[in-house]
């Protein structure tokens, strides 16, 4: 393992914060699966519900879900921020930070 800058490591702990309370409060999810994972070459964060999922482009960004914020926070810190659901299907959200 290797340190990261303190800016991205904050940035990934309020995502991750924010994708659990996400799975938490709207999905009715009745499993969450958290996993970081080091590589020589980035840090992969990925929060994985089995609940009831949405359409992505379907959300008016007032009711976002914070999902406006985790893309600004990604962006903040050069990551790449990939959201996948679907109705019925759960949610699976990807932070991938490549290492400087």
């Amino acid at each position: 393992m290797y340190a990261l800058p303190t800016e991205v490591e904050s940035n990934l702990l309020r995502m991750g914060q924010e994708a659990l309370t996400n799975a938490i409060r709207h999905a009715n999810a009745d499993e969450i699966r958290v996993e970081l994972v080091y590589d020589r070459d980035r840090v992969c964060l990925r929060v994985k519900d089995n609940g009831q999922g949405f359409g992505v482009g379907s959300i008016p960004s007032s009711e976002g879900f914070g999902l406006l914020g985790m893309s600004e926070r990604a962006e903040r810190i050069g990551a790449q921020l990939t959201i996948r659901s679907q109705p019925g299907q759960g949610t699976e959200i990807i932070v991938t930070v490549d290492r400087e």
